[in-house]
């Protein structure tokens, strides 16, 4: 494309046209490089505090309570289960803390993270609110096998429905700035198949969505 500068114009003129044809140019360059990935999902977490030197025995007895004993060591808590509003969390909180067993709510919403190619932002948000409705679909088979609204067959199928899903994901995402994400949905693919292998118990359903919720908070660590 070939550019002409205003004929007869003044020196000021054709400065200023050269100036917005920098802008231009730049702020295309720079606006894709600098695209920001936002979900925009939110998770509160139902979570025990516990030390370092008492995480393994807290995540045991939270396990066998029922509950996740997912071990969240940033935080230095134990989480016992994954919930998407917050009155559902406040409400399990309020009546464990009844029966003497003292747990508290953490919120945690996605945080908008840059990419180097701003291309691939759709697809990473598309993933991320993927893995999303996976999280939900496994939040209510832990429910419905702990409240027995659907046997092990059901909860079986909804296991392998996730794993299908999350292979799928990687498979149509390809290799390149998706290698390290990729590896991450093919890890929690094999666990769901792995629980669907063996009799299902609602805390290690629990365990799955726990971990399928931080995977979509930690995104920015796989496309750094």
């Amino acid at each position: 494309m070939k550019f002409r500068l205003p004929r007869g114009g003044s020196v000021l003129s054709a400065a200023c046209f050269l100036f917005i044809l920098l802008i231009t140019f730049f702020a295309g360059v720079f606006g894709s490089a600098g695209a920001k990935v936002d979900a925009g999902l939110c998770y509160y977490f139902l979570v025990r505090d516990c030390e370092s030197t008492t995480a393994g025995a807290v995540s045991g007895e939270s396990y066998a309570a029922g509950g996740a004993g997912y071990l969240w060591e940033e935080e230095g808590a134990v989480v016992l289960a994954c919930y998407f509003e917050e009155a559902d969390a406040t409400f399990v909180a309020h009546t464990m803390s009844e029966r003497g067993v003292f747990v508290r709510v953490i919120e945690r919403r996605t945080e908008p993270f840059p990419l180097r190619d701003g291309k691939e932002r759709a697809r990473i948000e598309a993933n991320a609110r993927t893995l999303d409705s996976c999280a939900r679909l496994l939040y209510d088979t832990a429910n419905g096998l702990e409240r027995l609204d659907f046997g092990q067959e059901e909860a079986r199928a909804r296991l392998l429905g996730v794993a299908k899903t999350l292979t799928g994901l990687a498979e149509d995402n390809g290799e390149g700035a998706f290698g390290l994400w990729n590896a991450e949905l093919l890890q929690e693919a094999r666990r769901a198949r792995e629980l669907s292998e063996d009799l299902l118990f609602p805390k290690d359903v629990r365990y799955l969505e726990v971990a399928l919720a931080f995977s979509v908070l930690n995104a920015g660590e796989y496309f750094a």
